[in-house]
């Protein structure tokens, strides 16, 4: 059974292809933290650029290479990998019929690079934040290369060419770099633990759905067994031996992770947010946050809101 596949079918995407850089010079963009459920990704056609993500070490990318990050964090793009002190790429924006195309101007820019977003929309919040905060395809060697560099390929000639139906082109194209991320980190990743080492497991594969799709509900370790067909007691230690943590632990971080995410976007109340990973409280919601992350809903969206203002 192609468990990868099942897990990505549940959760339909849109993609979108919406900006090309070509820039030269000494240079650092940030980029803020995208919405609930959105996924953004770097293509790198020519050159190399830094990638810097908070408490994350730099990622060097060169020509061929692509950075996905599941969880659409915020982070810093730069020429030589500093810590953002160096000015904006000096650009403008040209008319271009299928995206925003910024250039400085030059013949031969140093760097050539497509930026794109893929939305799942805020359902997947959860699946995406079990994922790592990036991932690094490699142009060059490695397992996706024979299905990379054609994609690729194929992505630059129709934003080049501009041809009717592009669009929707680079759309799918930007869907299946998605894929072929999570294919990738999931061949290297060996047997990963947590939720997505449930999902290796058919035997626990239904509790590891509910605990992703149905956060809003009061899930017990009962229903959640009944679910797999299995006795409390056997599926207590088959969930403890296959994910490393219990039940109640991982749901726990699972919903609190969720609850993260959707107090840095911002546009939901915390009464709102706590409803939507299974409290029917906000005062019990307040507390479990407190309890996991060490400082109140509030707190800590004002502490993203702060770090984001000065990134």
């Amino acid at each position: 059974m192609d468990t990868l596949s099942e897990l990505l079918d549940a959760y339909p995407a849109r993609g979108n292809l919406d900006v090309h850089c070509q820039w030269s010079g000494h240079w650092a963009y940030p980029h803020r933290a995208e919405a609930p459920g959105s996924v953004r990704f770097h293509v790198i056609l020519q050159g190399q650029v830094h990638l810097k993500m908070d408490d994350a070490p730099v990622l060097a990318l060169s020509a061929g290479d692509i950075a996905v990050l599941p969880a659409g964090s915020r982070h810093l793009l730069s020429s030589r990998g500093d810590d953002g002190r160096a000015p904006a790429p000096r650009a403008t924006i040209q008319p271009h019929g299928l995206l925003e195309w910024r250039t400085d101007g030059s013949s031969s820019p140093e760097v050539d690079m497509l930026c794109g977003r893929i939305d799942f929309g805020a359902g997947a919040t959860t699946l995406l934040s079990a994922l790592p905060r990036q991932m690094h395809l490699p142009g060059e060697a490695g397992v996706p290369m024979a299905a990379l560099a054609p994609l690729v390929a194929l992505m630059r000639s129709e934003v080049q060419g501009g041809a009717p139906g592009a669009r929707s082109v680079v759309g799918q194209l930007s869907s299946m770099l998605f894929v072929l991320a999570v294919r990738h980190w999931w061949q290297q990743a060996g047997a990963p633990d947590g939720v997505l080492g449930l999902l290796r497991e058919p035997r626990l594969r239904p509790a590891a759905i509910a605990m992703l799709s149905h956060q809003h509900e009061p899930l017990t370790i009962d229903e959640l067994a009944a679910g797999c067909h299995m006795s409390r007691a056997s599926f207590l230690r088959l969930f403890e031996r296959t994910s490393g943590t219990p039940p109640a632990q991982l749901l726990a971080k699972l919903r609190m992770d969720t609850a993260a995410v959707r107090l840095e976007r911002g546009g939901e109340s915390v009464g709102a947010i706590g409803e939507a990973v299974g409290f029917q409280s906000e005062s019990a919601f307040i507390r479990a946050f407190e309890r996991h992350k060490g400082m109140s809903p509030a707190a800590y969206r004002r502490l993203m809101k702060r770090d984001a203002s000065v990134s």
